[in-house]
């Protein structure tokens, strides 16, 4: 996962650069993966949330509200002496897109996921961990790109991974697929790592503004890029518009691109800088459009049994949604996990392939036999 810091300390001034500025395209994709495994009833999809109001503006908190209850944390799960032994432990970031049933769909990066063949949890907002068994099945993982090179270097297709878990409780949606649009509002949800191993997390709510769109990159079909202020641990967060859309998923910040733009206008907004042409160099978050994710899911199985079913037409959030998730009103656990190596420290493989009962996030499954499920 790569997570990133800030980015423009003068947005004004970089934005304004940046529209007169000279930038390049980058080179469209095609990629369609084959893929067996899950089978679903395509007539049982559809959102959560159904239109109640027209589509309005909503502000800072109304759209975190409904960031917090449908960002989630997605990582692999940690066994007895992985923490004492330093195990790599990287987990990401992900959104809630869709359900069928008791079973949950959700959206992250592949990068986020790229150590397959073993378990993997997802945490929800209200603290529950929930097992995703890779290793008997691959059809609870499914990829919508393909890494190339040994380390994964670069990434065909796009960097995308659809996730989905098991539960009978009911978790609110991102509504899908917004639409990006250059110089509108943009917010990024996710997960940092704060680093030197710390246990504890705090998830980031990041405003920003879309800088530009772009045709879709070869390497991961990212084609979003804007302001918000994300960390390492964000990637495969959600990003929403100011209507409270899921327009796309975090994944990167682009290398430093040199702008080059007219002299006349930089001299309008640096006093005394009278040079023909000024190179700045900067950098933006990126991420992969939904309506991408959505169109290309269509083509890759099981996806493609599920996704032309969902109903796309973006449908005003709830407003039961937002109210549930504002402050004062949602779970702590919402926000804040005290500790990540507790929380992801369960053995996930006997609940998801004996189908043990789960004694919830609070338990820790470290191997005693009490807590596993009887031989």
């Amino acid at each position: 996962m790569n997570g990133w810091k800030k980015f423009f300390q003068t947005r004004n001034l970089k934005y304004t650069i940046f529209i007169a500025g000279v930038v390049t395209a980058a080179t469209t994709i095609a990629f369609t993966s084959k893929m067996t495994g899950l089978t679903v009833q395509a007539d049982a999809i559809a959102q959560q949330t159904q239109p109640v109001t027209d589509s309005k503006t909503l502000n800072q908190t109304e759209i975190d509200a409904i960031a917090s209850q449908t960002t989630v944390v997605v990582g692999q799960d940690l066994q007895k002496g992985d923490v004492e032994a330093r195990r790599e432990f990287n987990p990401g970031s992900g959104v809630i897109i869709a359900k069928r049933g008791n079973i949950y769909y959700v959206a992250t990066n592949l990068h986020v996921v790229r150590g397959r063949g073993g378990f993997y949890g997802v945490r929800t907002f209200d603290g529950e961990v929930y097992p995703v068994d890779d290793e008997s099945t691959r059809s609870n993982i499914v990829p919508m790109g393909k890494e190339q090179g040994e380390s994964g270097e670069t990434i065909q297709g796009l960097d995308v991974a659809i996730v989905q878990f098991k539960s009978d409780k009911n978790y609110p949606l991102a509504n899908l697929p917004g639409s990006p649009n250059q110089g509108e509002r943009a917010f990024v949800s996710g997960w940092p790592d704060p680093g030197n191993e710390t246990a504890r997390r705090q998830r980031l709510f990041a405003p920003g503004e879309v800088i530009r769109i772009t045709p879709r990159t070869t390497d991961g079909g990212y084609s979003i890029q804007y302001s918000c202020e994300t960390q390492r641990g964000m990637s495969g967060g959600p990003v929403f518009n100011d209507r409270g859309e899921l327009v796309g998923i975090h994944g990167r910040a682009g290398e430093a691109t040199s702008v080059s733009v007219p002299g006349t206008l930089v001299a309008s907004l640096m006093a005394g800088n009278s040079i023909a042409q000024t190179a700045i160099q900067s950098k933006f978050n990126l991420g992969i459009r939904v309506s991408d994710l959505t169109e290309e899911a269509k083509k890759i199985q099981p996806l493609a049994g599920v996704f032309p079913y969902i109903k796309f037409e973006p449908p005003p959030v709830q407003p039961a949604v937002v109210s549930q998730g504002m402050p004062e009103k949602r779970p702590r656990s919402a926000d804040t996990i005290d500790d990540i190596y507790k929380t992801f420290s369960r053995d996930f493989k006997h609940a998801a392939v004996r189908d043990c009962p789960s004694a919830g996030s609070r338990t820790v499954l470290l191997g005693t036999s009490e807590e596993r499920c009887p031989e």
